[in-house]
């Protein structure tokens, strides 16, 4: 009886165990972030707030990031971090968001690096506010 307890009560433990990967090494991607450029696609044109004549901000919480257009709200989706192979190669963290899309990140330099993992795909460069 004491056996079945304690196998009870250690699943309890393992399936109760938080999936949040929000890591503390990546809450550096928490707060508001400003579009510099886009590179990629089929024509691999870069794109800046110049060339297209808009500005991009993401505004990135602990589950959810915000996608602003010229000041206003365009999106709004929750997501999870996770370490994931990536398309580009060996494993990166990644911002898995609710529609099943992601994209590989970097943080350098206070810059934000985001590396949408699909062929033709773009990688966007934010300055954090």
């Amino acid at each position: 009886m004491k056996k079945i307890l304690l196998l009870v009560v250690t699943g309890f433990l393992i399936g109760s165990c938080s999936t949040d990967r929000n890591v503390p090494q990546y809450q550096a991607v928490f707060g508001k972030w400003n579009w510099i450029e886009s590179t990629g696609g089929i024509a691999g044109m870069p794109l800046t707030p110049q060339s297209t004549g808009n500005t991009i901000q993401l505004e990135i919480t602990k589950t959810t990031i915000g996608k602003y257009v010229d000041g206003k709200l365009e999106s709004e989706q929750t997501y999870t971090i996770q370490i994931e192979p990536s398309i580009f190669g060996g494993e990166k963290p990644m911002i898995i968001y609710e529609n099943d899309s992601k994209s590989s990140f970097e943080i350098k330099n206070n810059q934000l690096f985001l590396n949408e993992e699909c062929n033709d795909c773009f990688l966007s460069t934010y300055q954090k506010e």
